[in-house]
């Protein structure tokens, strides 16, 4: 029964990823969730000898009174979350402020409490004040570790290797950071992340800036969506075969009870 309930909750937990990852497929920069999952520990089973005049499992003439016949497994679990960093398709746009990335860097954001943040999502606004956003008000660093404040008017230009200038004019650059470990980055929501203290940041090298593009989310929607069926059959199986081994157990007890009467 414990192993078709660790059955369950992978399952569930499978489901609830790839719902999450469907619910990305038009985000723009979005990095799939992937979900990996280990065995429990397994148990030793043995055979209880008992001889006439001595306890199961008692010690006979010196050796253990059981006989090893093999291992039971005890279900799985999940053991770790981390998202796939692989590139997204890239699509034009025609939007001077949209900015796709081709290759493993990221755009530096300033959240709302002042902490940095990284994204692959580029598609940038411009606020009030001229400042670069993105859609939900965070700013848009640049190389010097400011944020990009431009003109309200003019037109803008973002090179490839990440420049930004107004009217032929230069403000400065993006901030594009690479990292030594994408492993440590972990998922914060609205398509950031923060780095655990062990990713490694430091200046793109291997990136480039695609004005006018966006990357699309790499989440794939057929392979998704086959293995969101798989694992609501997989939750049902294991839901089943509780349900069934709860059965077998009140019946044995409903035997012992009127047998004991």
């Amino acid at each position: 029964m414990y192993a078709a309930t660790s059955g369950a909750l992978v399952a569930q937990s499978a489901v609830d990823t790839i719902a999450n990852n469907l619910a990305n497929v038009n985000t723009a920069g979005f990095k799939r969730t992937l979900l990996q999952v280990q065995a429990q520990p397994q148990r030793d089973l043995y055979r209880i000898q008992t001889d006439p005049g001595h306890l199961p499992n008692a010690r006979i003439d010196g050796v253990p009174n059981q006989v090893p016949i093999g291992s039971m497994g005890t279900g799985a679990q999940v053991y770790d979350t981390p998202a796939d960093f692989g590139q997204g398709q890239i699509a034009t746009t025609g939007n001077d402020l949209d900015v796709a990335l081709s290759g493993p860097g990221f755009f530096a954001i300033q959240a709302g409490n002042g902490t940095q943040r990284y994204t692959r999502d580029g598609e940038f606004l411009r606020d009030a004040n001229g400042y670069l956003t993105a859609h939900n008000g965070d700013r848009i660093l640049g190389a010097n570790g400011a944020a990009v404040q431009l003109p309200q008017t003019g037109r803008v230009e973002i090179a490839r290797n990440g420049a930004i200038s107004v009217d032929g004019q230069p403000y400065g650059a993006l901030r594009i950071v690479e990292f030594g470990n994408t492993l440590a980055l972990r998922p914060e929501g609205s398509n950031r992340f923060v780095d655990t203290g062990a990713a490694g940041p430091r200046a793109a090298t291997n990136t480039t800036a695609l004005q006018g593009s966006l990357e699309k989310s790499n989440a794939d929607v057929v392979r998704s969506m086959v293995d969101l069926i798989t694992n609501e059959r997989w939750f049902d199986a294991n839901q089943k075969s509780i349900q069934t081994q709860d059965d077998a157990v009140a019946q044995a007890v409903q035997t012992v009870g009127r047998s004991a009467a």
